[in-house]
């Protein structure tokens, strides 16, 4: 009978963690996407830009000029979620390794439901400054001045959707479940 239960739950954890495997992989394609697309449209902006002001001599391009304003937030927000899930962030580990195993466990649970709020809180916030920066109209390109808050609200969404599968992750495997960052890039 124990048998029968402990494969019922392994079977159950698994299943989470497919899940889990799948929603991640989906928000880091679109972030990759969103990351690779919007700093190509950067660099050939600001490009545009640097060429235009070298040949007009009135000045530069205007849509240029305001183009990196909308889609930089956009940028930096999808690599936000992607250091998130490869644990490329600030970390500091000193309480962590002094810890044991279920300490160490608790500690990553409760940090990433911490954080899953906070970017939920953010979401909320950033989506009302969106609607009231929605008033303002970009000159050259006629968009609203709410697109880079839209940046916001969906980083601070998948963010929030990120550490929460870290923290289910962590809670169903143990704290070795949690993602590390590429060694060179650790302080110790």
């Amino acid at each position: 009978m124990r048998a029968v239960e402990s494969s019922g739950t392994a079977n159950e954890s698994s299943t989470a963690i497919r899940f889990l495997d799948g929603v991640d992989r989906f928000i880091g394609f679109v972030c990759k996407s969103v990351v690779l697309s919007t700093g190509i449209a950067l660099l050939l902006a600001i490009i545009t830009g640097v060429i235009a002001r070298y040949l007009i001599r009135v000045g530069g391009i205007d849509w240029a000029e305001e183009l990196p304003k909308q889609l930089f937030s956009w940028f930096i927000m999808a690599g936000v979620v992607l250091a998130l899930q490869y644990g490329n962030h600030i970390a500091v580990e000193l309480i962590f390794n002094f810890l044991p195993a279920a300490g160490q466990r608790l500690l990553i649970v409760l940090t990433n439901l911490l954080l899953c709020g906070a970017y939920l809180t953010l979401c909320v916030v950033a989506a009302d400054v969106a609607e009231i920066a929605s008033a303002e109209i970009n000159p050259m390109l006629g968009t609203p001045n709410s697109i880079p808050f839209h940046a916001l609200v969906c980083g601070s969404l998948l963010t929030a959707v990120g550490a929460l599968s870290i923290a289910i992750r962590v809670f169903l495997l143990g704290a070795q479940a949690r993602p590390r960052g590429a060694p060179e890039e650790s302080v110790v």
